[in-house]
């Protein structure tokens, strides 16, 4: 068992346990979709979706990866340290209110970084000019998702302009796939249309030193044809398809559960209220717990009355409001329960009622939303 960081942040009894032959399963599952050439990018951005970025990265950087990805200069700054085959690509595009020094530091670090406007592209020249350092860029292309791509006809001005830019070099053409986890991927393929007409009208397949990138996790999954010569892997490398499914084409295991202690067991007589609002009132003489978690730890107010937490093997339904950083249990029916004990606040079990999905369709929102949550004061435990 392995806990990495300074820990004087970290408090050491809220502890997500990261399990590494979950997470390096996932990540072969994954790439046993793809064709043997096609290289593995895992996005490890936001805190690699709440599980920690250095415990993930320590985890892959020796396993079947190629890319790490994260959203910001300043995760792959973060991450640097750690990585020594890999590369990193940074998501956000370079823009004009950038750092000069940053752009510097990125072609210095060797980061591959995303261009998605021509301002980009001169201030990224001007932020090199008089350096001997050469900038390996991505260049994105807007075909339906609405974000950060270039129009294809103003990407092709872009591609005449790179040719003239001696410190920067094109390494990559992507898209993104903003339909490619709803059930109807009909616009998915409309994208993936558009993206090879670009691909098509200026010759981009035909160079070999390109990395041609648009499957995330849903779309590595469902659309084979798109795979190019790169899959970008996110929510489905920790454990998780975007949205319960019935027959996945590949089984996924949740790489983490989050514990916590009980902290203080009192008696609630039938009648009394709990918590702020007075939101439950106790219909029995009730035993309650404190759980020291609350929605600053990212554990939502809306599963106020409404979650269970798993206490051995009974659930534990969650009375009154969540606090900032703590809530209150029932654990009337649990026999011989003490302080100290540890509750499972999210299960590593897609079935689960204290499961992911299970709690995101409680909140009415996505299971990412619920893991990137999770604060970075939890102590993440590698086994």
């Amino acid at each position: 068992m392995k806990v990495y960081r300074d820990q004087s942040f970290i408090r050491p009894d809220l502890q997500a346990h990261l399990y590494s032959e979950r997470l390096l399963d996932n990540v072969r599952a994954l790439r046993g979709l793809c064709a043997p050439t096609t290289r593995f990018c895992a996005v490890v951005k936001a805190n690699a979706y709440g599980h920690g970025i250095r415990e993930v990265v320590n985890i892959l950087k020796n396993g079947p990866v190629d890319f790490f990805a994260v959203a910001t200069f300043y995760e792959a700054l973060h991450i640097r340290p750690l990585v020594h085959r890999q590369s990193i690509l940074i998501l956000e595009p370079i823009h004009p209110a950038q750092p000069a020094e940053q752009i510097r530091a990125c072609a210095a670090a060797g980061f591959h970084c995303v261009l998605a406007s021509l301002e980009g592209l001169d201030w990224a020249g001007k932020a090199l000019a008089g350096t001997d350092r050469i900038l390996p860029v991505h260049l994105n292309i807007e075909t339906g998702m609405g974000r950060c791509g270039m129009p294809p006809e103003e990407a092709a001005v872009l591609l005449t302009r790179l040719r003239s830019q001696t410190m920067l070099r094109l390494a990559g053409v992507f898209t993104h796939y903003a339909t490619a986890d709803e059930d109807d991927i009909s616009f998915a393929w409309e994208q993936h249309r558009r993206f090879e007409t670009f691909l098509q009208e200026h010759r981009l397949k035909d160079r070999p030193d390109l990395l041609i990138h648009s499957c995330n996790s849903a779309a590595t999954l469902k659309m084979p044809p798109a795979h190019y010569t790169m899959v970008r892997c996110g929510i489905s490398m920790y454990g998780y398809y975007s949205r319960p499914t019935s027959q996945p084409p590949i089984c996924l295991k949740p790489v983490l559960k989050l514990q916590a202690p009980l902290t203080l067991i009192k008696k609630i007589k039938a009648g009394e209220s709990v918590g702020y609002g007075r939101s439950f009132l106790a219909k029995r003489d009730t035993l309650a717990a404190i759980v020291p978690l609350g929605y600053a730890d990212g554990y939502r107010r809306a599963f106020s009355n409404k979650a269970v937490m798993k206490l051995g093997d009974r659930f534990i339904p969650v009375i009154g409001r969540v606090c900032m950083d703590q809530l209150i249990v029932d654990v009337t029916d649990v026999p011989n329960v003490q302080t100290g004990q540890m509750v499972t606040v999210i299960d590593d079990d897609h079935q689960s009622p204290c499961g992911v999905y299970a709690l995101a369709e409680l909140a009415d929102t996505i299971c990412y939303e619920i893991l990137t949550m999770i604060h970075a004061h939890v102590n993440r435990i590698v086994h």
